[in-house]
Order: C-alpha cells, then sequence, then structure tokens
C-alpha cells in the first residue's frame, strides 16, 4: 500500500489543494444564497408588483436560460485564460445583479436583473467547479465532489435564516442589498488561489484554442448524452424547490419561521446526502450513486407535499438528501468524462444545457396548478416522480461508450490495472545435450 493510500483522505491534498477547493466551495455557497433567495420571496414580489405566481416562477426560469450563456463563456474563456479569471468575474457579476434587484421599480426591471443573474451563475459553477475538481487529488474526488456540491445547501440554509430574519424587518429588497457582499470575494481569491495544473499542461500542450475538439465524436456524445441526464437530473431538484416554499405558505398555510425550518432540513439533507453519494461513487461507481437515491426518492414525495403535514419534516429531509443530494455526483462525473484540453468548456455546456432542458419546471409546475386544475402539492410531486423515472431510463439505457471502463474506475478512485510487462526471454537450451 502506498503511502497516500494508507493516510485519511483529507490530509493528502496540499495546502494549495485546499485554498482552490475552499475558493470554489465559498463560490458555490453564495451563488446557492443569491438564487434562492428569489425562491423565498417570491410571494413578497408577486403581492408589491400585482403579479401571479406563474409570473414569478418564469422569472427562474429565464435565470436558467442565461446559464447556458454564462456556463459556455466561462468555460472558453477557462480554457484559454486559466480558471480564475472567470470565477473572480461571475461571482462579482451576480453579486451585482442581486443589488440591483433591490432598487428594481416594477417586476419587468425584476426580470431582467435576475435573468442578468443567470450569465454570471452559471460561470461561477463552470470555472469553480473544475478549479477544485483538478486541483484535488484523485483518490478523493468523489467525497470531495460531494461536499463541493453540498455547499449550495448551506448557502440555501443561509438564505432561509436571512428571509426569516431580514425581511419582516427591512422587506425583501434588503435581502439583495445583503445578497451583494460576495463582490468581496474576489479579492482573496486574486491573492492567493493557485491555477489549475491539469490547464497549465494542457496550454503547454496544445496552447491554440478552438471549438474543433467539441466536434470529435467521444466529445460530443458523451456532451449529448450528459446533457440529457442533467436535464433530468436539474428537473427533479427544480421541481422540488421552485414552487415549495410558496405551497407552504398558501397551500399549507405555514408561517415563514415554519417554512424556513422546514427549507433548512431540506438543504441539511442534501448537505448530507451530496456527501454520501460522492462517497457512494469512490466505492461503487457513479451509476448507482445516482440511480439509489432516485429510486429511494419516490415514496418520500407524499411527505414532501404535506400528505401527512406532521411528518413535513421528514419529508424535507429525505427529499433533500435522496432528491438533491444526487447533485454530490456531478462534478466527479464531469470531470472524469472530458479531457482538460476541452473540459472546462465541455462541463459548461453539459451542466447548463441541462439547466436549459429544465428551466420549464417551476412554470410547469404553476401552469399545471393554476386556475385549481389540480392542487399545487400535487402537480409539484407528479412532475419531480416523472423527472425521476426519466432519470433511471437514461442512466441504464446509455450508449456502451460513454463511461469507459477507466472512466469507471477512475470515478471510484480505484487505481488502473498496471500495463502487463513482456515476459523475460527464456535461456535458450541445446536440443543436441543430453540430461
Amino acid at each position: 500500500m502506498s503511502a497516500a493510500a494508507a493516510q485519511p483522505w483529507w490530509r493528502e491534498p496540499t495546502r494549495p489543494q485546499w485554498i482552490s477547493f475552499l475558493a470554489a466551495w465559498l463560490g458555490w455557497v453564495l451563488d446557492g444564497f443569491d438564487f434562492t433567495v428569489f425562491l423565498l420571496v417570491m410571494p413578497a414580489i408577486a403581492r408589491e408588483f400585482g403579479v401571479t405566481y406563474a409570473a414569478t416562477a418564469w422569472s427562474i426560469t429565464l435565470t436558467l436560460l442565461f446559464r447556458l450563456a454564462g456556463g459556455y463563456g466561462a468555460g472558453w474563456l477557462a480554457d484559454r485564460a486559466g480558471r480564475k479569471l472567470p470565477l473572480m468575474i461571475s461571482i462579482v457579476w451576480f453579486a451585482v445583479c442581486d443589488g440591483a434587484v433591490a432598487f428594481a421599480p416594477s417586476f419587468g426591471w425584476v426580470l431582467v436583473f435576475r435573468t442578468l443573474f443567470g450569465f454570471g451563475m452559471g460561470a461561477e459553477w463552470t470555472s469553480g467547479a473544475t478549479l477544485a475538481m483538478e486541483n484535488w487529488p484523485e483518490r478523493s474526488r468523489g467525497i470531495a465532489s460531494g461536499i463541493l456540491q453540498g455547499s449550495w445547501a448551506i448557502g440555501y440554509m443561509l438564505a432561509a435564516v436571512a428571509a426569516a430574519t431580514v425581511v419582516p424587518a427591512f422587506g425583501w429588497r434588503a435581502l439583495f442589498l445583503l445578497a451583494a457582499l460576495p463582490a468581496l470575494l474576489v479579492l482573496p481569491i486574486r491573492a492567493f488561489v493557485p491555477e489549475s495544473p491539469d490547464w497549465r499542461r494542457a496550454r503547454d500542450a496544445a496552447p491554440r484554442i478552438s471549438g474543433r475538439e467539441l466536434l470529435a465524436a467521444g466529445v460530443l456524445g458523451r456532451i449529448g448524452w450528459a446533457s440529457v441526464l442533467w436535464g433530468v437530473c436539474f428537473a427533479i431538484y427544480y421541481g422540488l424547490t421552485g414552487l415549495w416554499p410558496t405551497l407552504l405558505q398558501a397551500e399549507l398555510g405555514l408561517a415563514p419561521g415554519a417554512v424556513a425550518w422546514l427549507v433548512i432540513l431540506f438543504n441539511g439533507g442534501m448537505m448530507a446526502g451530496a456527501i454520501a453519494c460522492g462517497a457512494i461513487a469512490t466505492r461503487y461507481g457513479v451509476l448507482w450513486a445516482l440511480a439509489a437515491p432516485v429510486v429511494l426518492l419516490l415514496p418520500v414525495l407524499p411527505l414532501y407535499v404535506g400528505a401527512a403535514p406532521s411528518l413535513l419534516w421528514l419529508g424535507a429531509l429525505g427529499a433533500g438528501a435522496l432528491g438533491a443530494g444526487i447533485s454530490g455526483v456531478t462534478p466527479v462525473l464531469l470531470t472524469i468524462l472530458f479531457p482538460p484540453a476541452v473540459r472546462a468548456r465541455s462541463v459548461g455546456i453539459v451542466y447548463h444545457v441541462g439547466a436549459l432542458l429544465a428551466a420549464a419546471t417551476p412554470a410547469l409546475v404553476a401552469t399545471l396548478a393554476a386556475d385549481g386544475r389540480m392542487p399545487l402539492s400535487r402537480a409539484l410531486a407528479g412532475t419531480v416522480a416523472a423527472a425521476a423515472l426519466l432519470t433511471l431510463a437514461i442512466l441504464f439505457l446509455r450508449p456502451r461508450n460513454v463511461l469507459p471502463p477507466e472512466a469507471l474506475a477512475a470515478a471510484r478512485g480505484a487505481p488502473r490495472p498496471p500495463a502487463r510487462r513482456p515476459a523475460p526471454p527464456q535461456p535458450q537450451t541445446n536440443e543436441r545435450s543430453t540430461p
């Protein structure tokens, strides 16, 4: 057993590797905070501007549409100029857009600023996840992947606490001023975070950056399959979260404090589930780390939407761990799918095309529940269940060349088999000799 394999996984990364990971982790915490504060104040915004819940849900869709542009733009810049620069630009971008929402004079301007926010949101994940995974030791990338994605849950929990504290005292606009503060994170990132060694090696080997590499059969096929897979995974998450705070307040009649508590439970479950899914990916492979939680999510959905009000807490915890926790597999799987020279662009395309495919999920749930066609709870649960079944179908009906054996071995953190050495030459015998 090597010295690296004998020590605990958290002692293997060097100080620069931990710094890179922390930068990406904090960026995703702040991204989660800034995205979900809007979900928590959608009813207040709808009341102030006299619009419907369906209209506020469409603003989520517009945000997700612009994530694709931000993801690809950041991926192109990250492959060309390194991973740090687009990470810093993205954090300033979404912080400024959030601050602008606080001064929006109409709902139309809210839509404009939240749509532009999506560009920075897409750019942050692409550059941050690539930087973190490329800098991290391969043996424990599955666990690191889960911890990285679980940081979104921390951002969501902080948003719930902030909404419950700030909004009753100062109104919803003050919450977006608070969300603008993360721009200050750029200074320590610029000073202390090292550049990705994988990117440096790829730059030195092939300094010219073009889009032709993405058209190679292997890369393009994996982009297509992974984009569809992430589309249905995103549909699960956006179906669970997009209108859930509205459901809790409007249909179940819960007070803001109770909503905040349930949101904290959901995101606590997501954080634990993301780490668990990353660990499962390291031990058993990425396919089971995605499939098993999705199957277990189905019986939890009725509790999540209030079929047994006294067990709402259990539904929130279970749905967070199983439905949102599968995100813990995302960074490690997308990293192993693509070579370093095209990795940031490919990851940016897959992640945000997936978000684009799922962008209308909150609006679909709102439309199904509009005008009393069905309860919001049934619309939410039905949409999530359909997305879960599609996820399983895409996983197990995948083309064989999408996840080759060496990629699965890397995902599990298993050592690759050593190259077979040629057999040593046998001494020649003299056929004429006699014993």
